[in-house]
């Protein structure tokens, strides 16, 4: 038994459906909309110094992502992407916007609790929530990777960061 796509198996000289979200203006759009931006932020750095390689200023790096999106941005105007376009859904969409929300609250959390406990329900909403892992592989993730997390950043490599509720409970900061 062979597998057909759709255009496959239609009989001869019917025209395959048309794929939502696959045409030249879902193509080329976002490009656009990524060197108008790339173009914001060029406005907004502009009066930053850039120095040199060697002796970077505050507007190097700014720049040197500024030229790359803009390249690439470029170069897809002139490579036919229609083919290795993803089709939204509203499923996908909604997962999409859950994963800016648990961004979201792992921001607001990380200030007021620390890295550990935010971290901790980032993962489980991410995990369990938007990724539908099992309870013992989210939680065991969930605890184990905050906690790796703080250790190598505050503990071994001394990177400060705000109070931690989860770590003052064990004499860390």
């Amino acid at each position: 038994m062979t597998d057909l796509t759709h255009e496959q198996s239609a009989p001869p000289g019917a025209t395959p459906d048309r794929v939502r979200g696959t045409g030249w203006i879902a193509s080329k759009v976002p490009l656009a909309v990524a060197i108008a931006i790339a173009f914001v932020f060029h406005l907004q750095t502009k009066e930053m110094e850039v120095g040199s390689l060697t002796e970077a200023g505050p507007g190097f790096w700014p720049r040197v992502l500024i030229v790359a999106i803009i390249v690439i941005s470029v170069l897809g105007f002139f490579i036919d992407m229609r083919d290795g376009i993803e089709v939204f859904e509203l499923g996908s969409t909604v997962r999409v916007i859950a994963g800016f929300a648990a961004l979201a609250v792992f921001t607001l959390m990380f200030e007021q609790t620390g890295s550990i406990l935010a971290g901790f329900v980032f993962l489980m909403l991410w995990l369990k929530g938007l990724n539908g892992e099992s309870w013992r592989m989210s939680l065991a993730i969930s605890v184990v990777a905050p906690l790796a997390s703080y250790l190598l950043f505050v503990s071994a490599l001394g990177v400060r960061l705000p109070e931690d509720i989860v770590a003052s409970l064990w004499g860390g900061r």
